[in-house]
């Protein structure tokens, strides 16, 4: 999974944020809570010299609860899904739901796993390309949005 993660990390490094009126995805570039990074860190299987600047580098995006690392440029690009699993800090059950943000257009709340601390795979998926809202949370608190671009 981090190895997927790292490899999808260092294709689109050097893209530029892809941002239009009706859709401005999430670059947020913040600094991870240190379990979340060394997590992801710790379990990828790349042996690059590069590869801990590449995790320092990444589109983090967090709260108090949980953290996720987005696609470089905020899109995803050729499918309609993604892998953005989220690290729980906070014990509970990851739930995600999506909203099309240039149209009409919605995907019901789905559940991620069971309730934990940590690690929960799992990611996203819609219907069409767009421009999408999606919400995580955790027991149904702790919200965490971003919006991305699919394509």
């Amino acid at each position: 999974m981090a190895a997927a993660l790292l490899l999808t990390l260092t294709s689109c490094v050097s893209t530029p944020p892809v941002a239009t009126p009706d859709c401005q995805p999430t670059v947020a570039h913040m600094t991870p809570a240190p379990e979340a990074f060394y997590f992801f860190f710790n379990h990828s299987t790349s042996s690059r010299p590069d590869k801990r600047s590449i995790f320092e580098q990444a589109n983090w995006y967090g709260n108090d609860a949980m953290w996720v690392m987005l696609p470089a440029n905020g899109e995803i690009v050729g499918r309609l899904g993604d892998k953005i699993a989220p690290y729980r800090l906070r014990y509970g059950q990851v739930q995600w739901e999506a909203r099309r943000v240039d149209r009409p257009g919605a995907v019901a709340k789905n559940s991620m796993g069971p309730a934990d601390i940590g690690f929960q795979a799992g990611g996203v998926g819609v219907p069409e390309t767009g421009c999408w809202e999606f919400t995580y949370t955790l027991d149904d608190q702790y919200p965490l949005r971003f919006t991305l671009r699919v394509r």
